[in-house]
């Protein structure tokens, strides 16, 4: 099977300060000065049309399609993503989907642009949804907060994990956003990382997945399993991020299989192509 894996794709939207609201209007400013040119419109073209001309079997997009949860963002995603987005794409929100607290409530934004492809819901209580495609069961979770600090720290309830690992019998690819481990040149600050990641690890040793799908932080890897986490673990953010000296950006196309590959493709030169993996063992960084 063949999965294509996209994230924190931050897609650019023009918005009016007198539209913002508390940490949204710094989140913009930060966005708008700091890091609009590191995603140019020419690249995400560039990666929309890479995606259009690869094969694949299923479509992964793990959160972060806008920067601070404006209505206006949403449809903005939807309207770029919209060749890409078919029967074989599952996504999840990102942090930066749940910015504001008026992008939740009853009807969240994120599902209200998004909901026909983000899988069924599978508990009333917490975010736990799920989609088989092309026979592959994939299980999403949304560790995000929507809190009034400027942070970016996540959470993943224990009744989500439990419920999890009970309700696979089979192989399963799980989809969250925050990671689950990071080299030891990208640990995350308390600020930054999924507060109780620890235990989430260790309450999916009873049913891990065969793989582990996320972004959050903006430079690429793919961590192969080890004692502590006995699963491949995958990071494609940012998708649409130029790469510099401290990012490596792109995405993946992971081929599952008796024997699993892991392609990487990288904007270079007004396009996108291949090259090898960043790979590492779980002794080269930290749950």
């Amino acid at each position: 099977m063949k999965i294509l894996h996209i994230s924190d794709l931050h897609f650019p939207k023009k918005l009016s300060l007198f539209s913002l609201r508390g940490k949204a209007i710094v989140g913009y400013l930060n966005y708008h000065v700091r890091r609009k040119s590191k995603h140019p419109v020419v690249l995400i073209a560039a990666m929309v049309d890479t995606i259009q001309n690869l094969e694949y079997d299923a479509l992964v997009i793990s959160g972060d399609l806008t920067n601070v949860s404006h209505p206006s963002e949403f449809q903005n995603a939807k309207e770029i993503l919209k060749p890409i987005l078919t029967d074989k794409t599952f996504l999840i929100p990102g942090n930066h989907d749940r910015y504001q607290k008026r992008a939740m409530g009853p009807n969240p934004l994120f599902e209200k642009a998004f909901e026909e492809w983000m899988g069924e819901s599978k508990d009333p209580n917490f975010y736990l949804r799920t989609k088989r495609i092309a026979g592959k069961l994939f299980v999403g979770w949304d560790s995000n907060l929507a809190i009034p600090r400027i942070t970016a720290n996540g959470y993943v309830a224990k009744e989500v994990v439990e419920k999890t690992v009970g309700l696979a019998n089979e192989p399963y690819v799980l989809v969250g956003h925050h990671p689950l481990w990071n080299p030891n040149a990208e640990v995350e600050s308390a600020s930054h990382r999924l507060s109780n990641r620890k235990e989430v690890v260790n309450g999916l040793q009873t049913n891990p997945p065969e793989l582990y799908l996320h972004g959050h932080t903006h430079t690429n890897w793919v961590k192969l399993p080890g004692k502590e986490t006995p699963f491949t673990i995958v990071n494609s953010a940012s998708s649409t991020r130029l790469s510099d000296s401290k990012h490596e950006c792109g995405f993946h196309l992971i081929e599952l299989g008796k024997q699993t590959h892991y392609r990487r493709f990288i904007y270079s030169e007004n396009k996108f192509t291949e090259t090898n993996p960043i790979l590492y063992e779980e002794t080269e960084g930290v749950v």
